[in-house]
Parts: C-alpha cells; structure tokens; sequence
C-alpha cells in the first residue's frame, strides 16, 4: 500500500482518488441494510397477516433501490474517466522516463523487462488502483463488513459470534497459505515473464538469421524452457488460491448449518421470529460476502504490489 501511495502522489491524483474512493465506498452497506430491512418486513407482514401491505413495501424499497444504483453508477462513470486519464498520463511519464535513461542502464536488463515494465506492470498498477476485487472492494468490503456486524449486533450476538467462529479460521488459513507466499511467486512470474518476451522477440525480428545459422531449434528450445517455467510458477499460485478459496467455502456451509440448526432452536422456544432469523441470515451472509471479498482484494494487492514497486523504481532512476 506505501508503494501504490507513492505512486498516486507522485501523479499528483492523491486527493482526488480518495474523494471518489469515499464516493463509492457505501454503496454495499446501504444496500445490505435495504435488502435486510425488505426480507425482515416481508416475512412480518406474513406472519401477521398484513398481506394488503406487501405491494406498498415493494414499491417503496423498489425506488429506494433504484436510486442507490443510480447513484453507484453516476460515482462509477466519473471514476471510470479519472483511471483512464490517469493511466495514459503514467504511461507518457513511464515511457519518458525510459528514454531518458542512458544507454548503459538499458543494456542493464533485457529488452523483454522493459516491455513488461511499460504494458504489464502499468495495467496491473491501474487494476490494484480500480478493477475489480482491488483497492475499491477493499474499501467498500471494509465499510460493509462494520455495518452488517453492527446490524446483527443490535439483533442477535448469538449469531455473531457464530458467524466470526467460522470466519477467523478463513482468514487465518488464507494467510498462512495464500498471502505469505504470492508476493514472491508474483515477482518471480514477472521475471520469467519478461526472460520469455524477450526469448520470444529474436524469432519475430530476427528470423532470417536464425534460419541462416540453423538455429531455429534452439531458438525454440529456450522459448519452450522459459514458457514452461512460466506456466509452473503461475500454477503455483492459482493451486494456492484454489485452496483458498475451497476453505472460505467449507467454512462458509459450515457456519451457516450450525446457524440454521441453532436458528430452528430460537424459533422452536419462541425466542425469535422467522421473520428476524431470515433478517439474521441475510446480514451474515453480507458479513461472508464482505470477508471473502475483502480476502480476494488483499489477495490481489500483494500479487499486483510487486508490479508497483518496479515502476516506482524506474521513475526514481
């Protein structure tokens, strides 16, 4: 995060990304709440026979969430337009920079890193900055998570607790196999990646003289090594997410059987309405949604930091 923060300043976009940032952040709280709030009056309006009433409750919370999405896609199209000026604008300063340098500093590394340092690193710089599962959805997870833990506070700290009783272990296994280890084997793709570019470029710029000299085959044989050893190392790292990902779900069914178990109990005493589990169930579901995604985006920016780091370093030369 220091890295991506170096970088938006040194663009001179620091206030003005974290302006809309703020924007847009709310628009997942607001609609837990909405969504909540309809279910809970939904299955009340059933349970005490207010059937008359149901039309009303949809018409109001249809244009209450009309409005929420009009407003998400208003903050949406701004930000849109501010990341698309900001990328061409990093990109004319990165190629600058290059051209720049002298000659020594750019025989320094092959042909291939400063491609990759150009085309690959930017993109993945302005995917942690506003794609999807990046540095917005960390925000909005964040803000989502507090709100919706708030909510089911106020309803049942029964369910709560059990909810973060199978949520901590999530995170917990998520960084132990997943976060430790996918800064490194991001780097280490990167390089590979860059070593494979420019393997790959004699063959499109310099094909006569490899079939002058017969080296065709080993031409190949070094595209064929540096291609298998990329393929490798990003398999490594879609195994582990994959792992990941298959804790959040195990623990997730988990959490929501003991749930409906215990929630089936409160019902069967006469200690909680149907109609405040469902309302228990929509805001846990909101708390996991907030926590995988929050995990996919923490993911996301230590794989993409890497790439942040390499163009700071080339604009600080």
């Amino acid at each position: 995060m220091s890295e991506l923060r170096k970088l938006i300043k040194r663009m001179g976009v620091w206030r003005k990304y974290i302006f809309l940032l703020l924007l847009r952040s709310p628009f997942d709280a607001f609609r837990t709440r909405l969504s909540a709030n309809l279910m809970k009056s939904v299955f009340l309006c059933l349970e005490t026979k207010l059937s008359g009433a149901l039309f009303k409750l949809c018409i109001i919370y249809g244009l209450l969430c009309a409005v929420l999405f009009v407003y998400n896609g208003i903050i949406w199209t701004r930000y849109a337009a501010f990341s698309a000026k900001a990328e061409i604008e990093l990109q004319k300063k990165m190629f600058g920079k290059m051209l720049s340098l002298p000659l020594k500093r750019i025989d320094h590394h092959f042909s291939g890193e400063w491609i990759t340092r150009l085309n690959s690193d930017i993109q993945a710089a302005f995917t942690m900055m506003n794609g999807p599962l990046n540095i917005p959805h960390l925000a909005v997870a964040i803000i989502n998570i507090l709100l919706s833990c708030l909510l089911m506070l106020k309803s049942s700290v029964l369910f709560l607790a059990i909810t973060w009783m199978f949520a901590i272990p999530q995170i917990v296994m998520n960084d132990k196999i997943v976060l430790k280890a996918i800064p490194k084997l991001k780097e280490a793709s990167q390089n590979t990646m860059a070593e494979n570019t420019s393997a790959i470029k004699p063959l499109l710029t310099d094909a006569d003289t490899i079939l002058l000299y017969d080296a065709k085959e080993l031409m190949m044989a070094n595209c064929a090594k540096t291609s298998k050893r990329l393929m490798k190392i990003n398999m490594k790292m879609h195994i582990r997410k994959a792992v990941g990902d298959a804790g959040m779900r195990l623990f997730g069914i988990g959490g929501y059987l003991v749930i409906l178990l215990t929630g089936y109990r409160l019902i069967y005493d006469g200690t909680m309405a149907f109609s405040d589990i469902v309302y228990c169930f929509q805001v846990r579901g909101s708390i996991l949604s907030g926590i995988f995604m929050l995990i996919s985006c923490i993911n996301n920016l230590k794989a993409n930091s890497v790439c942040i780091k390499r163009i700071n370093d080339t604009l600080e030369e």
